[in-house]
């Protein structure tokens, strides 16, 4: 062989070994730069029954069949180069935080604490474990409980200080009411979950009341310091008892009288009034229960809010202000938001359904909402016990009334649980884009361990192909047809 030869073929060999090289350099940085794996949990409507259906207090077995995905662990996904592929296409960017989550729960409500109290020790342990525990549960933190009664209740109707002078929680302790939530917040402890509560009044004692009844009515005005000292009074022996309370809220929907269970209108200048004075004792005794003010829906917002926050010394007493869906739109909280940037703003009660009502969490979230709670957990299948004016519909869990240690839980059980599994206390929202209701609708978070969470929702009829680009990496997938994605992965360091 000539030696021209020889330096040709070595020429070509190592041409082709850079060749190799080059390509195989390419390819592992497509593959991915990170070595990031993407956890995927996915949870479904059922296919058999539609989400408010009242077949679901009928045969909730049944319709459970029909639920493909329950907190189901998927494949990890690897985090890749950017593709060129045209499918719907949402962005994360951990670098611009929004608000820090103060939590997402549900109501211990006095009807889910009946059917509770109905159950053995064990059955209703595991059920709270399956409420609150992170690891085997849904790892929800802020839960709503009521100061006195509200429609949600199989008693009678009750305050804590129906004859003047006579105070005293003893109803509450009586229906077990103080023991279930001393139960919640023990295992909230023992799993790492501390969790918050926080407490609505439906109504003044009757005695308070322009029309001498728990049902509608005003309060007079001059009791304005007596309702203040019974709310304080009720803080503090909730806290005798173990229970500390977050926050309270200082009336239940102060604009709706309702007809046929507890309710009080106030006016927001009276309101205004009360959180003075509510403010007042709370600073000589030493409380730090926080006030939230507002507590009604997203419609009527701009008539009572400003009468409150505009006020200098109200302002400074107010820490957030609470928000009900029943009319209007979330927007309403990004506007209130804008207004008052310095006060939190939050949903303390609507229950949703199905993947639409997992969007609307989004929604709240996206529009700087650092909480939602739903309302009203568990009602047994003759939808009982409850006093309000309409049918309830389905609950996250659905009790058996003939055998009462016997329950099914809802596909919205794992809707919530999709947000509350995997967000740690302090987790903050993040840029994303929305997306679309006919493709895939997004919200994202960053938790204090630099792990990155979004949540995907289909609300579509069919499975949707998407990626996510956070950080130069992307995640390339399917979300089934009626379903709730959550995705976790580490922030690029």
């Amino acid at each position: 062989m000539t030696k021209t030869k020889q330096s040709n073929r070595k020429i070509i060999t190592v041409v082709l070994v850079a060749a190799i090289v080059i390509i195989a350099i390419f390819a592992i940085r497509n593959l991915s730069t990170s070595n990031i794996n993407a956890e995927v949990y996915f949870s479904s409507e059922s296919t058999n029954t539609a989400p408010k259906d009242a077949n679901w207090y009928i045969d909730p077995a049944f319709a459970m069949e029909g639920v493909q995905h329950q907190l189901s662990k998927q494949e990890d996904i690897p985090l890749t180069k950017p593709s060129n592929e045209d499918v719907t296409t949402i962005n994360v960017d951990p670098n611009v935080e929004y608000q820090t989550m103060l939590g997402i729960g549900t109501s211990l409500e006095e009807s889910t604490i009946y059917n509770l109290s109905l159950m053995s020790p064990e059955k209703r342990d595991e059920l709270l474990r399956k409420l609150i525990d992170p690891v085997n549960g849904a790892g929800m933190s802020t839960f709503r409980i009521t100061f006195g009664t509200s429609d949600f209740t199989g008693q009678a109707f009750y305050t804590y200080e129906d004859i003047p002078g006579e105070f005293s929680i003893q109803k509450d302790i009586d229906n077990n009411i103080v023991a279930t939530v001393q139960e919640a917040i023990a295992i909230g402890e023992e799993t790492g979950n501390p969790i918050k509560i926080y407490a609505s009044s439906w109504s003044a004692p009757a005695w308070m009341k322009n029309n001498n009844s728990l049902i509608g009515g005003f309060l007079k005005l001059e009791h304005i310091n007596d309702l203040a000292e019974y709310y304080r009074n009720a803080v503090q022996e909730y806290e005798k008892l173990g229970i500390p309370i977050y926050a309270m809220t200082i009336q239940n929907e102060p604009l709706y009288a309702a007809p046929d269970y507890p309710s009080m209108r106030l006016l927001p200048e009276d309101e205004r009034d009360i959180i003075l004075a509510l403010y007042n004792e709370f600073e000589t005794h030493g409380i730090t229960t926080k006030l939230w003010t507002f507590d009604h829906n997203f419609g009527q917002a701009w008539t009572y809010i400003p009468k409150i926050l505009d006020d200098p010394e109200t302002y400074v007493a107010v820490d957030s202000v609470a928000f009900h869906d029943y009319s209007g739109e979330p927007t309403i909280m990004s506007q209130v938001h804008d207004k008052y940037p310095d006060k939190n703003v939050l949903v303390t009660e609507r229950t949703v359904w199905g993947t639409e009502g997992a969007d609307r969490i989004a929604q709240y979230i996206r529009n700087w909402a650092t909480s939602y709670n739903a309302w009203v957990t568990m009602l047994d299948q003759n939808i009982s016990p409850e006093q309000w004016s309409g049918t309830p519909d389905p609950t996250m869990f659905i009790q058996d009334p003939n055998h009462r240690d016997t329950y099914w839980i809802t596909p919205e059980y794992n809707f919530i649980a999709q947000f509350t599994k995997f967000l740690q206390e302090g987790a903050k929202r993040i840029e994303s884009d929305y997306g679309s209701s006919d493709t895939v609708t997004n919200v994202s978070f960053l938790n204090p361990d630099g792990t990155i969470v979004s949540v995907v929702i289909n609300q579509t009829e069919k499975d949707q192909t998407f990626k996510i680009i956070s950080e130069e990496n992307e995640i390339f997938t399917t979300i089934s047809a009626k379903t709730v994605g959550t995705f976790i992965w580490s922030q690029a360091e």
